[in-house]
């Protein structure tokens, strides 16, 4: 009993409080508003979106010894060779392969980027998107 009449009031309330129209909206008003407005369109370049947010778009060079220790941890997933600009796809060939033909590609890359990393020179295997990065 004290549900339904709890449900009763709470019914008159919503009724009362949504019947009465406190605001009319006039179409001809609205009309001429929107015949007044103006539109405007602005495009923004690359260069002044980065001055507004104050961030810039230049690419950081991979780090050579990030590289070798990436190789030295986990490189049967081949993330080495996505830190260093190639493909994602080189993630999933490497893990088909048994990582990368069983370790033997993960260890000449390990290698081969100690090597460039002494050196300080590892910009041939940036970017690169074969198998065997080493390769011609």
């Amino acid at each position: 009993m004290k549900k339904s009449l709890l449900l009763v009031v709470g019914m008159m309330f919503a009724v009362a409080g949504f019947s009465s129209s406190k605001y009319t909206i006039d179409d001809n008003q609205v009309e001429n508003l929107m015949e007044q407005s103006v539109q405007v369109n602005f495009t923004l370049s690359q260069e002044q979106v980065d001055g507004i947010l104050g961030t810039t778009s230049i690419q950081a060079e991979p780090n050579a010894w990030v590289a070798f220790a990436l190789s030295w941890v986990i490189g049967w997933t081949g993330i080495h060779r996505v830190y260093l600009g190639g493909k994602g796809s080189l993630i999933l060939i490497y893990i088909v392969t048994c990582g990368g033909i069983f370790g033997i590609v993960p260890l000449i890359d390990w290698i081969v980027l100690l090597v460039g990393a002494i050196k300080g020179d590892i910009s041939q295997f940036v970017g690169n998107d074969k198998f065997f990065m080493w390769g011609n």
